[in-house]
């Protein structure tokens, strides 16, 4: 998906990552829902650990993310635009005598979220890794990754057929036809080279990092000079996205419990990445191909920003399906993981959708920000478990602070 600079849309398979993509599973649209999911109804009451949550900061968040323009909204039974904008404003100017408790319980309803037969929802985590890299080529740094190509336009679903058929983007000719991008394959092997305006920013190690940037949809490069170049999202190929974890796992080379982003990055490189080498192979396997936008950090260290362009803060940004919620909704996980240390133990918070991500799909599907670094990866990874997930859709206040 094409996004302007401040796009982070960590889009990605990510430390949690897409083996778990199958999950979702059709449930009949009720409640005049779109096909796949339904919205239940429930109380705040029934949201377990919700009253000891600390509102003040998912507050805070959440007026962040007013900051921006609410993407264009998918069809939701029940979500107002204009009561949405109501709790921006309210939220951005601190109006009213209500408390942070209060604005949440008297601005939104919470909603169950269902989508398959046993009503779970699926969380992963992401992070923002560190890998190095240097902005001229060398033997040691030969890998480009790119910015997004001017012949590069997000593909209306209208025109998805035929030979374009599945794909969300595409190549415009200068004749203006849309043809399918080409896939990682054939970018590897040259083909950007000869598409006017590719530009290249920086250049890393090995295709096993750029593939690493790519699914975690960001990346702070450390240059050989010792500054950082921030890689964000900024686009994909529109080809069709293929889980590698997954494919491993019908391999037999591990277990879905055993197989995490380390498993699989370890496998790839001890398989060999030269090309017709196994671990290359397996990367051209996924033909979907990552495009990013690029800064240099200045400053002190900052939180990356999300696709719907607010600082993401770590546990309490999501990335959700851009094409099923918009960004800046609240919503609240009740899960069991083991989100602090090595022992599970219930999340149970607030947290609002500010990103998304080419694995994450579905209406039950949610992909917890941890931050940056090796120990936020490390947390991260371990993240692959079931919960509940509630949206809070945004009500309409009567004149006097009443609903």
């Amino acid at each position: 998906m094409i996004q302007p600079t401040v796009g982070f849309f960590l889009a990605r398979l990510r430390a949690g990552f897409a083996l778990w993509l199958a999950l979702w599973g059709l449930a009949p649209g009720a409640a005049g829902c779109a096909a796949g999911y339904r919205l239940d109804a429930v109380s705040f009451a029934d949201l377990r650990g919700f009253s000891q949550d600390r509102f003040g900061e998912a507050l805070k968040i959440f007026a962040k993310t007013c900051d921006g323009p609410l993407n264009a909204t998918p069809a939701i039974e029940g979500f107002d635009r204009k009561a949405q904008a109501e709790a921006c404003q309210a939220a951005r100017e601190g109006k009213g005598a209500e408390t942070p408790q209060e604005f949440f319980e008297r601005r939104f309803r919470p909603y169950r979220i269902v989508a398959n037969a046993t009503g779970d929802a699926f969380f992963t985590g992401y992070y923002q890794p560190e890998i190095t890299g240097s902005l001229t080529p060398t033997a040691a740094f030969p890998v480009p990754a790119y910015g997004p190509p001017p012949d590069l336009v997000l593909l209306p679903p209208a025109k998805r057929a035929g030979a374009l058929a599945g794909l969300i983007a595409a190549r415009r000719t200068p004749n203006g036809a849309l043809t399918p991008y080409p896939d990682r394959a054939a970018i590897e092997d040259g083909a950007l080279e000869r598409t006017p305006g590719a530009r290249k920013l920086v250049y890393l190690r090995d295709n096993v990092d750029l593939f690493l940037a790519q699914v975690q949809g960001s990346a702070r490069v450390r240059l050989t000079d010792g500054r950082v170049l921030v890689l964000t999202f900024a686009g994909k190929n529109g080809q069709p996205y293929t889980a590698l974890a997954r494919v491993l796992v019908e391999r037999g080379v591990a277990t879905p419990a055993e197989m995490t982003m380390d498993r699989l990055i370890q496998w790839i490189r001890a398989n060999g990445i030269g090309r017709g080498q196994p671990g290359d192979e397996l990367l051209r396997l996924n033909k979907s191909f990552v495009f990013f936008n690029a800064h240099l950090e200045t400053g002190a260290q900052a939180q990356p920003r999300g696709g719907g362009g607010a600082p993401l803060t770590p546990l309490r940004s999501v990335a959700v399906d851009k094409r099923v919620w918009p960004y800046g909704l609240p919503f609240f996980i009740d899960a069991t993981m083991p989100w602090r240390n090595a022992e599970p133990e219930p999340l149970r918070r607030l947290v609002v959708a500010q990103d998304t991500g080419a694995a994450i799909v579905g209406a039950a599907r949610a992909d917890i920000y941890f931050g940056l670094g090796g120990e936020a990866g490390a947390r991260a990874a371990a993240i692959r478990h079931h919960g509940q997930f509630y949206i809070l859709l945004p009500v309409r206040m009567r004149t006097g602070g009443g609903r």
